[in-house]
């Protein structure tokens, strides 16, 4: 299915003494349902790994008649200042701020659309303002903040081994460091133990929605299940009468790729989440 392109707006909303880097994608006039999503990025790297295929489907949900706002966290992206002035708390403000923007446009059905760790950061979100936003799409979401933690951390020792340093670091004496106020740099990232406390502390069972959830999964098979996590924290939603639906979409992991120039593809996550998103009257 080929894609119908509908201008765009990039700007800079003010906040503070900083600014938040947006991209706005507008609903078709044709079939503007007035309904639209604030994106909420993964976390650090992921979040450049994955721009293409998130504006690919962001350009879908426009042309479905559904509104897009794509806004960079606190010290993310072309946002203004560094992962080590950002709490938990400044990027649910953020969001908050995209919601209002929305708002203003005249959108008065809002939905959250969270990737990776970000998930754990919509649903913290819908379940704080349940009144505010009626359904949440997942990308693959993150089950466990801790689990996103130590992964990012283990991005030093490979670092440390690629540059010769046998000895290298470990993740208890990175964590060690962190608990001494010390700013770890970590990819070009420097990571405070504020942040680092406030996402290991998330996990997503942790959370009961209060609207739908669509949940997709990209699998490497066709005929490939859910993860076996995934599919946990589905049921037990479910046990306590969350309407969720699961989907798989067969692809690659585009959002982790080794190389800092390769763009993986993922046309099936984008197909499966325009399907869904044509139930949404």
């Amino acid at each position: 299915m080929g894609m119908t392109s509908f201008p765009m707006e990039a700007f800079f909303l003010a906040v503070g003494k900083g600014t938040r880097f947006c991209i706005y994608h507008p609903p078709s006039a044709r079939s503007n349902l007035g309904l639209a999503a604030v994106f909420v990025p993964p976390f650090a790297e992921e979040m450049n790994k994955c721009r293409h295929v998130v504006a690919q489907a962001a350009r879908r949900l426009s042309g479905l008649g559904i509104g897009v706002l794509l806004i960079d966290l606190l010290g993310c992206g072309d946002s203004s200042g560094s992962l080590e002035d950002a709490t938990w708390q400044h990027w649910r403000d953020d969001i908050t701020l995209g919601t209002q923007w929305l708002r203003d446009r005249g959108h008065e059905r809002l939905m959250l659309w969270g990737m990776r760790a970000g998930a754990l950061l919509a649903m913290d979100m819908a379940v704080t303002v349940p009144e505010v936003y009626e359904r949440c799409l997942l990308w693959q979401p993150v089950l466990s903040g801790e689990t996103c933690l130590v992964q990012f951390l283990r991005l030093s020792i490979g670092s440390d081994i690629l540059s010769g340093n046998k000895a290298g670091v470990s993740i208890k004496g990175m964590r060690a460091q962190l608990e001494r106020g010390e700013i770890l740099e970590i990819a070009g990232y420097r990571l405070t133990q504020a942040l680092a406390a406030d996402i290991a502390a998330m996990t997503l069972e942790r959370f009961s929605p209060p609207c739908p959830v669509h949940w997709l999964e990209v699998v490497t098979e066709d005929g490939s299940g859910p993860s076996p996590g995934a599919s946990r924290v589905v049921q037990s939603w479910r046990a306590a009468g969350v309407e969720v639906r699961l989907i798989t979409a067969r692809g690659d992991a585009f959002w982790s790729v080794a190389s800092a120039e390769e763009l993986v593809q993922c046309p099936a996550l984008v197909d499966a989440t325009a399907h869904e998103a044509e139930s949404w009257t």
